[in-house]
């Protein structure tokens, strides 16, 4: 069957813009479409051309990125190999991650998973949408290379379809690795990206981590914070005193009631310097921080897990953020058991906790 042209811009006239390109490729269920949109959210850079018409060349964003959504019963049915033979086209842009909303899409309304690989090389995986999301929220940033490698690892698709006489989708499913990004889907409320209310500024990684404030209702509280992070309760077991010049900490009004997600979509690693050490991660006192007796801080990774936040007493913030950042340790080492059982391989854990979730 011949296909039309994929509606891609020309190839970037500089430096390169990270994206992905969602496609629609089973047209039964307009539900099931709407609810995969849905889920990912109103993301940055996202353009939907009408078919026959090519996407914007320049995006219109602070940091440049694309989401390419195409809705055309042209590509009714396209597998992966026909969408990677679009993609040979000279002079145009090729997507970091492809994802097809397929048949299987349709049939599982719990998860959703799409049909993924990378624009240009890589296996086929699945993902589900909101994974997908967060992924392109720091598909920008160094290194996202390697998690969509993880992805291939963890959620590898078959090739093929053939449910046996009585099988239902959810069955075939059920069978298969969790898609990649299962646990998100699962949590209350769930991760969405939702375009803030006013332009927020960037944040530039400049230092081993990065803490930023978006709860302005108790100074005390974030003063007392500070001083725990910056300098761990006496007898702490750190040979390093006074993290004060490894955090890089943002007290900025602007940023008040940011979610995770809008702040994702911000960090910026430092141009000028791209060798500089960074923990891959950005540190939030939000209200509920500032409401626990602990001070408690969520963590956001922006990459491996990304969109596996937890929380974390604020003395072990400091040694956090330079271990990772020197690369001795993985963020894993970090989480709560509960966050880290979800994570794909911890079965083992997951059984101990007795199945629990977050």
């Amino acid at each position: 069957m011949t296909r039309p042209a994929l509606p891609l811009p020309p190839a970037d006239d500089g430096p390169r813009v990270s994206g992905m390109l969602l496609i629609r490729t089973h047209h039964g269920d307009d539900d099931a479409w709407r609810d995969v949109l849905s889920r990912m959210g109103e993301l940055p850079g996202l353009v939907a051309p009408r078919p026959g018409h090519e996407a914007d060349a320049v995006p219109r964003e602070p940091i440049p990125r694309r989401l390419i959504v195409v809705d055309d019963r042209a590509w009714q049915g396209a597998t992966p190999e026909e969408v990677r033979e679009a993609l040979d086209a000279d002079g145009t842009w090729v997507p970091d991650l492809v994802l097809l909303a397929n048949d299987r899409t349709t049939a599982n309304p719990r998860l959703r998973p799409l049909l993924a690989f990378r624009g240009t090389d890589g296996d086929t995986f699945r993902i589900t949408p909101r994974q997908a999301a967060l992924t392109y929220l720091v598909l920008h940033l160094p290194y996202q290379e390697t998690t969509l490698e993880s992805f291939e690892e963890e959620a590898p698709a078959e090739p093929d379809w053939e449910p046996e006489e009585g099988e239902t989708a959810e069955d075939w499913e059920d069978a298969l690795p969790d898609p990649a990004g299962t646990y998100l889907e699962s949590l209350n409320p769930p991760p969405r990206y939702e375009p803030p209310a006013r332009a927020l500024p960037l944040l530039t990684q400049e230092n081993f981590g990065l803490l930023v404030r978006t709860d302005f209702t108790d100074d005390a509280a974030w003063t007392s914070l500070l001083g725990t992070v910056h300098r761990p309760r006496p007898g702490y077991d750190d040979p390093i005193k006074d993290f004060s010049d490894y955090i890089q900490t943002v007290d900025d009004p602007t940023y008040e009631g940011s979610s995770p997600e809008q702040l994702m979509a911000l960090v910026l690693d430092n141009q000028e310097n791209p060798d500089l050490m960074t923990a891959d991660l950005v540190v939030i006192a939000d209200g509920n921080t500032m409401r626990d007796p602990d001070h408690r801080v969520l963590v956001v990774p922006l990459d491996g897990p990304v969109g596996y936040t937890f929380r974390m007493d604020p003395e072990r913030v400091g040694t956090m953020v330079v271990n990772l950042a020197l690369g001795n340790m993985d963020i894993e080492a970090f989480m709560d058991d509960r966050t880290k059982a979800e994570l794909p391989g911890m079965q083992w854990l997951k059984d101990v906790l007795g199945g629990g979730g977050s």
